[in-house]
């Protein structure tokens, strides 16, 4: 039996496809707009969310509200498996994040999800790493790491395969040759500073911007920067250990909306992302966060998301023995 669809079949479902893509970019958006924090909230993606959910409907039709909401779990997957499964509306676009989600494909346990998929909107922060451990820890800087591993592995806390914690952990620990191992299951960058905090772990990898906020309430001390020689004085940095390709280790803030995206909604979402991280609030409130906004419209994103995909396959032997 022939079950090829007859050409013009195939035509009027791809024309009622467009119709229906034109029908719904021209009264975009429908009313409020659902701005995912791919973790349980309270850490710098919480921040970045919030903020440009302030900043952002001034640039959007009618000026609709841009509403967070918490998806917390695996890493980031959680967040991003609903983006895959949203209808392409544009009423609901996440924070993802890059590049620890490309690293799901490695893990050897379960294959993740792809993410290949999403619509890439606009990127709005580029943020450097660092490593911290407890503000009562005897360690200084990453000879004392070392030192320590010497005895015994030293624990990393992290939110598990799919995030950029897990991924940065790894590439450092391979890079410096240190003896580690991950405490995964946390479902924030706040809960894993914490665990540090406490003393259940004896350090943690996240974005500098992350950690300088810990760092300034007395709880954890900051003792490498994923950074060149012009890091912090008295940190250790990529380039003071002999190890500069860390500096190429990046929190990037890349925001998706789902598969299919019509292109109206999505040059309308990007532009407005854009022109709100370009405004004058959003520079004084990156300086007072202690963050680096870098704005990308949509188009753009996608060369920094093919050169991050890149970056994981480069380092993607340290994956494969998780």
């Amino acid at each position: 039996m022939d079950h090829m669809i007859p050409r013009r079949r195939l035509f009027a479902t791809a024309a009622a496809t467009v119709v229906a893509g034109s029908a719904r970019a021209a009264d975009y958006p429908r009313g409020p707009i659902s701005f995912m924090v791919p973790d349980s909230g309270g850490g710098s993606f919480d921040a970045y969310v919030r903020k440009f959910g302030e900043l952002t409907p001034p640039f959007l039709p009618n000026h609709v509200d841009v509403e967070p909401v918490t998806a917390p779990g695996a890493g980031g997957q959680a967040a991003a498996f609903q983006l895959l499964h949203d209808a392409p509306d544009g009423q609901t676009i996440g924070m993802l994040n890059i590049p620890g989600l490309f690293t799901n494909r490695y893990n050897p346990k379960h294959s993740g999800i792809d993410i290949s998929g999403l619509t890439w909107v606009a990127n709005l922060g580029r943020e450097s790493y660092g490593v911290a451990v407890s503000a009562t820890s005897d360690i200084r800087n990453v000879a004392g790491l070392a030192a320590l591993g010497a005895q015994r592995p030293v624990a990393f806390s992290s939110t598990g395969f799919g995030s950029t914690d897990y991924f940065a952990t790894r590439v450092f620990a391979a890079a410096l040759g240190l003896n580690f191992k991950q405490v995964i299951g946390y479902t924030g960058s706040s809960p894993t500073m914490v665990a540090v905090a406490r003393g259940d772990v004896d350090a943690v990898v996240h974005s500098l911007a992350t950690l300088r906020a810990m760092q300034s309430s007395g709880l954890i001390r900051i003792v490498f920067a994923f950074q060149p020689e012009d890091a912090p004085p008295g940190i250790d940095n990529a380039h003071s250990v002999g190890k500069p390709e860390l500096a190429e280790i990046y929190q990037w803030r890349p925001v998706a909306g789902p598969p299919n995206l019509p292109a109206p909604i999505l040059a309308t979402l990007s532009n407005a992302l854009v022109a709100a991280a370009r405004t004058p609030a959003a520079a004084a409130w990156a300086q007072a966060a202690g963050t680096s906004l870098h704005p990308l419209g949509y188009q753009e994103v996608q060369t920094m998301i093919a050169a991050q995909n890149a970056l994981v396959e480069r380092w993607k032997y340290v994956l494969k023995t998780a």
